[in-house]
């Protein structure tokens, strides 16, 4: 994945919402981000005890140094929590069972475990004597600046909880955002398969009335199952396949069908409908427009960690000038929905197809 604007803007979100949102980008940038945020607590502090003391470059450069080792120790013991804990306690699975109360507990006792822990650790790393520590003065020091890091603390917890609660908001707007445009590509499944018994009940009646009747079942099995937020892959190809027994009452042996759906992959998650409108352009666009017809064939893998989902089709390719004109409805709500579901994270391609026809390409990140 190329470090783009775009994706480092969403990297750096997710580090700040932890809370709400999955990591973007390489595993390696959420550490960057952690390092990045000690430097700048480092720099802050020096600024601060420089503006008391007044101390020279070579002074204000040995402080510096100090406070960005305790800096860092902190910020490392804190993410190294998050990540331990995240995998044996805190699973996402567990937290969405929490309470309000317990988020809260978990989110600012973490960073606070992290600061007793990562001080006074912090300390010996940057070469202070903590013996003078023990004595009545060192012990006021001490307590004052551990109050002072937990109130720190608890500051950035607070400030990071509104973060979250301002980014769950916008979540639920975008969420709301993906259900129009959901509802948008339904009608227009609906209206071409009606628009094809339509056209059939004129020169082929019976075939018309056995495709109405495939028609009835398929919406009786998979209209509550189009109207929900998820659905597997084996159902979605299952709905493909009904769908595809539909076309080719009409197209006859015009249409050949191929799918391929391993099974590692058939209980992957998706929202409904990103597939067909796919399907359909391909034989609209592709296929169709032949005397012969063709094949379209859809196919799923796993490529680097991420689902890929193929619909090609040996028909008419994009330039050629016997393809049928579109207007483009079907392919900006599926790049809309990509975008409010994964941001950069998914992507639709449309590709030229080796042999002639199309490809369209889904590529999602792979939830189970």
């Amino acid at each position: 994945m190329s470090l783009t604007p775009a994706m480092l803007r969403a990297s750096w979100r997710s580090w700040i919402h932890y809370q709400t949102d999955e990591p973007v980008g390489p595993y390696w940038l959420q550490w960057v981000w952690t390092l990045l945020f000690c430097l700048g607590i480092a720099v802050a502090l020096t600024a601060l005890s420089w503006l008391g003391a007044r101390w020279g470059l070579a002074e204000t450069l040995v402080w510096f140094g100090r406070n960005l080792v305790v800096s860092l120790t902190i910020g490392l013991c804190i993410h190294l929590l998050y990540l331990v804990l995240g995998k044996v306690f805190a699973t996402p699975e567990r937290m969405r069972g929490w309470e309000g109360w317990q988020r809260t507990v978990y989110f600012a006792g973490v960073p606070m475990v992290g600061v007793v822990i990562g001080w006074p650790l912090g300390l010996v790393l940057s070469g202070v004597d903590i013996s003078w520590f023990a004595g009545a003065r060192g012990r006021i020091v001490v307590l004052s600046s551990l109050a002072t890091s937990l109130c720190i603390t608890w500051l950035m917890h607070i400030y990071f909880g509104a973060k979250a609660r301002a980014f769950q908001a916008s979540q639920q707007a975008t969420e709301a955002q993906l259900r129009l445009l959901q509802g948008q590509i339904e009608p227009h499944f609906l209206f071409n398969t009606l628009a094809n018994v339509q056209s059939l009940i004129d020169f082929d009646p019976d075939r018309a009335k056995v495709m109405l009747e495939r028609f009835t079942d398929y919406l009786r099995s998979s209209l509550g199952q189009m109207r929900g937020e998820q659905t597997t892959l084996a159902h979605e190809f299952a709905m493909l396949e009904a769908y595809l027994d539909l076309m080719q009452l009409r197209m006859g042996e015009r249409l050949r069908v191929r799918l391929v759906l391993p099974a590692e992959l058939a209980e992957v998650q998706l929202p409904p409908l990103l597939i067909q409108p796919l399907v359909e352009n391909a034989i609209h666009h592709g296929l169709e427009p032949r005397i012969d017809g063709g094949q379209v064939t859809i196919t799923a893998s796993r490529e680097a960690g991420r689902l890929a989902i193929d619909v090609e089709d040996d028909g008419h390719g994009l330039d050629a000038p016997r393809r049928r004109p579109g207007n483009g409805v079907a392919l900006g709500n599926i790049r809309a929905r990509l975008e409010a579901r994964w941001g950069t994270k998914a992507q639709l391609e449309l590709q030229p197809r080796e042999g002639g026809g199309t490809r369209a390409r889904l590529i999602l990140p792979i939830t189970a």
